[in-house]
């Protein structure tokens, strides 16, 4: 059962996920996402926790500011809020999801993506090695969902952003 506590967040009311109620969502995603990979014979992603914090803090900055697409006004694309954050890279890609109306996002993302050529692909990139999901839920029941994938340089090569 979710929790239905509130909290004001920067003008705005967020529902109050417990952290296990958000881990546990997020990993569903992200096993749901490494099946259908294997599936295809794409290798398996491997987690990020700084990934997740980022796809966190996305999906809380969607259900605050409501901005439409990835590009958050404030903090820029993925490429530059993984700058931002520290992370270096050499691929990056992000899906977002957005639905209202049901107390568990994990499968109808999943399916989204699958049926969005540009998500999909994102979904099944060989070339993407580590990903993470984070997730936000306003009190008004629409639920954000961010998925982050990327690959890292080569060992002992820093790349320049």
């Amino acid at each position: 059962m979710i929790a239905r506590r509130s909290f004001l967040r920067s003008g705005t009311l967020l529902a109050s996920l417990s952290p296990t109620e958000e881990h546990d969502f997020a990993r569903r995603i992200f096993s749901r996402i490494n099946e259908i990979r294997e599936l295809h014979e794409a290798p398996a992603l491997r987690w990020s926790d700084a990934l997740a914090e980022c796809a966190r803090r996305q999906s809380i900055r969607k259900v605050e500011l409501r901005f439409p697409g990835h590009n958050d006004p404030e903090r820029g694309d993925v490429a530059a809020r993984l700058r931002a954050a520290g992370i270096e890279w050499m691929r990056c890609g992000e899906n977002l999801f957005m639905e209202k109306g049901w107390e568990d996002p994990v499968n109808f993302a999943v399916v989204f993506w699958w049926y969005s050529d540009g998500h999909r692909e994102n979904l099944l990139n060989p070339a993407y090695t580590q990903s993470a999901v984070g997730l936000a839920q306003g009190t008004d029941g629409a639920w954000f969902v961010t998925q982050i994938f990327m690959s890292p340089p080569p060992p002992g090569v820093r790349m320049k952003r």
